[in-house]
């Protein structure tokens, strides 16, 4: 099983991947789950649920980069590339 690409940084279905370095502590396949499905969200124009799920993983302690198509849990530490 495992959902996390070798390594740990790969991008999955989603696009996005972890911030290399960060080592917090969290669900990462969880995470992937709740990506997908605020990616499928945004593609679908429904911006409403995409922010909720946004809002989801926030409460979990994940930082969703948009910009940067990456995640890290808050206080997690890594760099996120510019």
């Amino acid at each position: 099983a495992g959902g996390e690409a070798a390594g740990g940084g790969g991008r999955q279905a989603h696009g996005y991947a972890r911030v290399p370095g960060d080592s917090g502590s969290c669900d990462v396949a969880e995470v992937d789950r709740i990506l997908l499905e605020r990616v499928e969200a945004k593609r679908s124009r429904d911006f409403e649920v995409a922010d909720r799920l946004r809002e989801r993983l926030r409460s979990m302690g994940i930082e969703v980069l948009d910009r940067d198509r990456q995640w890290r849990t808050i206080g997690g530490g890594g760099v996120s590339g510019i």
